[in-house]
């Protein structure tokens, strides 16, 4: 090796070695995170604070950590984000498990990979007081405002019929969810199914003139994170790092339930007093217990009970809909079905 006017001369075959070692960090440096940064990007449409796991996740960047780039697009209701999904504007949608069930009717074409949450309380039937209405004998000849085929029909169906009235005493206004409220607030039925913070806003804004009927424990709701059944089995890795964050926001819910509810709150648009009552009536909790088959066989039996006898469809079988390697790999103790 010499030194010539101020150049550095090296042997060839080092200069071989040299442009080598640099492709080679080229490689791993530049273009290996690149593809892994596009294989890793997850989109998740979501409804209401049932969900709010999600949001808490990304704010605490547990999702970063674990090599997943979040889209959380919010949806007005857990029905149009799980449509979304089975649309393929998402890759994964939280929805109640009525949806999922109305679905599962008529495709096969997805599946479940966790419950995210659990309520007995969160969706509410509302009537004016001021026409009248104190009690389920009143219903009788009602006009009742509230989406088809969701959590909130089967409350109310479920209601009635353990108040000793018939389906057909009442009159259902089927409507999209973001018009319920608006039917009611201009007087054009006498009631509806909704959930909270929309029912406290709502009974603040009659004061006296409105009411809710009690219903609770006639309805449990599961909050069910599902994908289309392509995605979720090409993507078992991404599955498990998506419930892997999950299950880090559960267990800071637990630890930190202020900061996990201010984070809710500032999600979803609402007050301190509302988070708070929102988060008692959930259990937020990663899982995939043996009830959940009974929430979905007891809808699904309600569902097919609605359709005329020539047309029912048969009872699925639910662990065809049931994705639960991704959970029972890193939290085995989440995943109680018997299988």
């Amino acid at each position: 090796m010499s030194c010539t006017s101020g150049n550095l001369s090296l042997p060839q075959h080092f200069l071989g070695r040299i442009t080598l070692l640099l492709a080679a960090l080229f490689s791993q440096c530049v273009l290996a995170p690149l593809a892994s940064h596009a294989a890793d990007r997850v989109s998740v449409c979501y409804g209401s604070a049932s969900s709010a796991l999600l949001p808490i996740a990304r704010d605490q960047g547990f999702f970063k950590a674990e090599g997943i780039e979040i889209d959380l697009r919010p949806y007005t209701s857990g029905k149009n984000s799980i449509q979304a999904m089975l649309d393929r504007k998402c890759d994964l949608a939280t929805g109640a498990q009525a949806v999922v069930v109305h679905h599962s009717l008529r495709r096969r074409d997805f599946l479940v990979v966790a419950n995210l949450s659990i309520s007995d309380d969160f969706e509410k039937i509302v009537v004016r007081s001021d026409r009248g209405i104190n009690g389920p004998a009143d219903l009788r000849g009602r006009r009742i405002a509230l989406p088809e085929f969701t959590t909130q029909h089967y409350l109310l169906d479920t209601y009635l019929l353990s108040n000793g009235l018939e389906l057909q005493d009442v009159q259902r206004v089927y409507l999209h969810h973001n018009e319920v409220l608006k039917a009611f607030q201009r007087g054009e039925v006498d009631g509806l199914v909704h959930r909270e913070p929309e029912i406290r806003q709502l009974l603040a804004e009659f004061g006296g003139k409105a009411k809710i009927l009690p219903s609770r424990s006639l309805c449990v709701s599961a909050y069910l994170l599902a994908g289309k059944r392509d995605f979720v089995q090409k993507n078992p890795a991404v599955i498990k790092r998506v419930l892997r964050a999950l299950l880090r926001a559960e267990d800071y819910a637990k630890k930190e339930p202020a900061k996990a509810r201010n984070i809710a709150a500032r999600t979803y648009g609402a007050d301190q007093e509302e988070i708070k009552k929102i988060w008692g009536l959930h259990n937020y909790r990663v899982s995939l217990d043996q009830s959940l088959f009974l929430l979905l066989e007891n809808m699904a039996r309600w569902e097919i009970g609605l359709q005329p006898p020539a047309q029912r469809a048969p009872m699925p079988n639910y662990l065809e809909f049931l994705y639960l390697d991704g959970l029972k790999a890193i939290r085995p103790e989440a995943v109680t079905i018997i299988h």
